[in-house]
């Protein structure tokens, strides 16, 4: 793959982490709610949602407008992506 397809692959990764880190938080914040049950936790997790959910749009815009630039090579990376995750979920 050309370093560039790399480096999206790469930040694509990236990106996936940070929103996984993210639904991590929601979970916590959620699991907190049960626990104590808090008007504080709920107002906590609405806000952490709503960003959660601000930062996805924005991202998936960027995407799409890098997408519609480079559609062959966005093309590629949408595969290899698609490659490195049948690999993951084949080995279970």
């Amino acid at each position: 793959m050309s370093n560039a397809t790399e480096a999206d692959i790469q930040a694509l990764i990236a990106e996936l982490k940070v929103l996984r880190a993210d639904f991590a938080k929601i979970t916590e914040i959620v699991k907190d709610t049960a626990r104590h049950g808090s008007e504080e936790a709920a107002e906590r997790l609405r806000e952490t949602a709503e960003r959660g959910w601000d930062e996805a749009r924005t991202r998936a815009a960027g995407l799409m407008e890098e997408m519609e630039e480079r559609p062959v090579q966005s093309a590629l990376v949408i595969f290899g992506v698609g490659v490195l995750l049948g690999l993951l979920v084949g080995r279970r």
